[in-house]
């Protein structure tokens, strides 16, 4: 029985440890001074490069901006130009067949004193 009493003196004594920590004040570290790395000749040299390529690759979309809008600009005039042409050329085709009509033929032929025997006419194509 003696067992079975230091059974239940273990099970019966609850356990209160705490543990009590000071506070202590938190240090905040300084920040660690990275040592800079130095640029080398050839960075350099690679930053210079780099740099000119891309102004040059600016200049070069500028004057094909430049050159683009020059060549719109001439195809608006020879759009335009082609346009009046056109348009004269219709209005030129339209006081041919007036010429031509055969009213207006006939009506010089009387005037002149002139007429128009049907037995003298002959086609002839080509």
């Amino acid at each position: 029985m003696a067992q079975n009493n230091l059974a239940e003196n273990l099970i019966d004594v609850p356990s209160k440890r705490t543990i009590s920590v000071p506070n202590k004040p938190k240090t905040v570290a300084a920040p660690v001074a990275t040592p800079r790395l130095k640029v080398n000749n050839f960075e350099k040299l690679l930053i210079v490069a780099c740099t000119l390529v891309v102004a040059l690759l600016m200049v070069l979309v500028v004057n094909s901006k430049i050159a683009l809008t020059n060549s719109e600009h001439q195809l608006q005039q020879l759009q335009t130009t082609s346009s009046k042409i056109s348009t004269e050329n219709t209005n030129l085709d339209q006081q041919i067949s007036e010429l031509q009509s055969s009213t207006r033929l006939e009506a010089i032929a009387q005037k002149d004193g002139m007429s128009l025997s049907n037995s003298r006419i002959r086609n002839v194509t080509k």
